[in-house]
């Protein structure tokens, strides 16, 4: 009984021992579809391959029995019948580790799988363990045909080639129902040693594969004669040149995201569907034909959202600061308040706590018009239009009807452009300028197919906002705002963006590390960007703007939209107490700003107004103020 109790209780211990051992490693393993090599084609939007993956998903239908048979002889031939273990073999290979110190192969199709999926291809005992419970573990979730079929497809093939479809593809330029048997003996030799047994490694010497074929000649599957006809043919199999999968990784991780967004995983994606995307594929060669590193280019038509093109980091959700590029899209807003073109804006030095924002040209000239303001992209003027408004109704026009997302810093320099944020946000804002007010989300995703061909999704134009009516119509303040932008090009900072005979508008922008221009035509907008040290974005992007649009034909698209406006009276804040009297009166004291100057200027001010600016110069001086109303009554 004592004898039979230490059997019992070794068989239940060793039960155990096994079962914690299964459960160890096996409880977290992610399903096997979910690790196999991506199988996911991605495409232009003429059906051209932008993205060619290293593994192509076939159905088990699709592979030829002669391939099956092939490689179930020469790697498993008790495949089917077998739980995914070779135990005699096993046990042999941790013998000759133990004890003689060398580590042997001789695994199963299913233990190979398990090493593929889930391990490494270093040999030790523990992987060979790992491999024993994980290769049981497959065999007890999937059929002998799954397992089969998962093998075939992600079998490592040489030169980062996954599957033997692939690699009938890739090296042979067929798909595998057209490989002939001396094609199928030198792959499945392949597996032996994947990359010294590859095609291509072996350049026509494929004297190894002839143990395949012996082994079937052995088995009787083929006769002498064939034998000898198979092994003649092995020196005529030609060899393609290996497929260059290099891709643009910024754009492939900016269709996954989207992929997400939509309720595509990769994971599920990558058993062979094909993305067709909207890019075109000429207008992305010529943007990567012109751009450098420091570029970040966006192409998109502004009336579907579909991204034509697309180039460099943080274009969908990088942080660079927007500079003179936002002042539009708080322009638009002064447009639909009713503010007007001809609109007076004070352009004299101002002072907000310890910031004094300056013109470009350090210069100022008392008044200036909006449109003069945007079209010169003065920055005084703006700031002072920006105080009009209302820090909180621009930040709420900003977020809530234009849809930008990013840092908006906690003061009024973002007036002048501290907002950080990418280009795919700025378009949704300029969208809504050039689209009468609708707000478009740019997309890249135009069609998903199934390698059934059943089409499982297709995009159409998404509307993420309307932009609410205030003085004018949103289509009218459009209407405005693309003369503005046409005054730009034409006059303005982005004369270097001009393309005679064409018509286009744009903006500049310049920031402390960036420098922008955004440019459009009737249908097409594209903004590109810079990063560095002391640029300009007149003078350093619209150049590089111009050169991309000439090839992709932005400019012959033409406008629809008014070209005459209602005029508006609208009650404005003029933000009077924000101006610099110390240094105003500092520079006439000194003679670089005349008196007859400022006479001049506070003769183009109402009366409320002249009254409190005279108030408030003579806070600093009243002899000045004195001066001053003495010759405005003697005019």
């Amino acid at each position: 009984m004592k004898y039979w109790l230490a059997f019992f209780t070794g068989i239940f211990v060793g039960f155990i021992t096994l079962f914690g051992a299964y459960y160890y490693f096996t409880h977290s393993l992610p399903e096997p579809e979910s690790v196999v090599p991506s199988s996911l084609v991605i495409q232009y939007s003429d059906g051209t391959p932008f993205y060619l993956p290293r593994a192509l998903w076939y159905d088990l239908s699709k592979y030829p029995q002669e391939l099956i048979n092939t490689l179930i002889l020469s790697e498993d031939e008790d495949f089917y019948n077998h739980m995914g273990i070779d135990t005699l073999g096993f046990l042999r290979a941790i013998y000759v580790t133990l004890f003689r110190k060398t580590l042997q192969g001789g695994s199963t199709i299913t233990q190979q799988l398990a090493r593929s999926l889930y391990l490494t291809q270093h040999r030790t005992i523990e992987r060979k363990v790992r491999e024993f419970f994980v290769a049981f573990y497959l065999e007890k979730i999937r059929t002998k045909d799954e397992i089969l079929e998962l093998y075939l497809n992600t079998a490592y093939m040489g030169n980062g080639i996954y599957g033997f479809g692939t690699a009938a593809k890739y090296y042979f330029g067929k798909e595998p129902g057209e490989l002939t048997l001396p094609e199928i003996a030198i792959l499945v030799n392949t597996v032996k040693s994947p990359e010294n047994f590859n095609p291509k490694a072996l350049r026509g010497n494929y004297n190894r594969a002839k143990i395949v074929l012996k082994r079937l000649l052995n088995e009787g599957v083929i006769s002498d004669k064939k034998f000898d006809d198979y092994v003649n043919e092995l020196g005529s199999v030609n060899v393609k040149k290996v497929t260059d999968f290099s891709y643009n990784e910024q754009v492939f991780w900016r269709c996954i995201e989207e992929l997400k967004n939509i309720g595509f995983s990769l994971d599920y994606l990558r058993k062979g569907f094909v993305v067709k995307t909207t890019l075109n594929k000429k207008y992305t060669s010529y943007v990567e034909k012109f751009s450098e590193e420091n570029n970040g280019v966006l192409v998109v038509n502004y009336l579907t959202g579909e991204i034509l093109a697309y180039f460099g980091e943080g274009i969908n959700k990088g942080r660079r600061q927007t500079g003179s590029l936002i002042k539009p899209l708080y322009y638009y807003k002064a447009l639909l308040d009713g503010y007007n073109l001809d609109t007076k804006l004070f352009d004299m030095p101002i002072k907000i706590g310890d910031w004094t924002p300056q013109n470009f040209e350090k210069n100022f000239t008392g008044q200036v018009t909006l449109e003069d303001a945007l079209v010169h992209s003065k920055n005084v003027p703006s700031v002072n239009l920006y105080l009009m408004m209302g820090d909180n109704n621009i930040r709420n026009f900003l977020i809530n009807e234009l849809k930008i997302s990013g840092y908006y810093p906690p003061d009024l320099t973002l007036a002048l452009g501290t907002l950080e944020t990418s280009h795919e946000e700025l378009f949704k804002g300029f969208s809504a300028i050039l689209n009468g007010g609708i707000v478009i989300s740019p997309r890249m995703i135009d069609e998903i197919i199934g390698n059934d061909g059943m089409v499982y999704y297709r995009a159409s134009p998404k509307i993420i906002n309307v932009i609410t009516p205030e003085k004018r119509s949103a289509y009218e303040a459009s209407s405005m705002m693309i003369k503005l932008l046409r005054e730009v090009v034409v006059k303005g900072t982005g004369i270097r963006a001009n393309i005679p005979g064409k018509y286009i508008v744009g903006k500049t922008g310049t920031a402390a590390q960036f420098a922008w221009f955004m440019g459009a035509d009737g249908a097409t907008l594209m903004i590109v960007s810079k990063d560095g040290r002391d640029l300009l974005g007149g003078r350093d992007v619209a150049p590089l703007w111009k050169k991309i649009a000439r090839e992709i034909s932005i400019g012959s698209t033409p406008f629809f939209v008014s070209k005459d406006y209602t005029k508006v009276e609208v009650l404005k804040n003029n933000p009077l107490k924000y101006i610099d009297y110390n240094y105003l009166v500092e520079k006439i004291k000194k003679g670089e700003i005349s008196l007859n100057e400022m006479v001049s200027l506070l003769k183009t001010f109402d009366q409320q107004s002249m009254i409190e600016f005279l108030s408030y110069v003579n806070q600093v001086s009243q002899e000045i103020t004195l001066q001053l109303w003495e010759r405005l009554r003697g005019d």
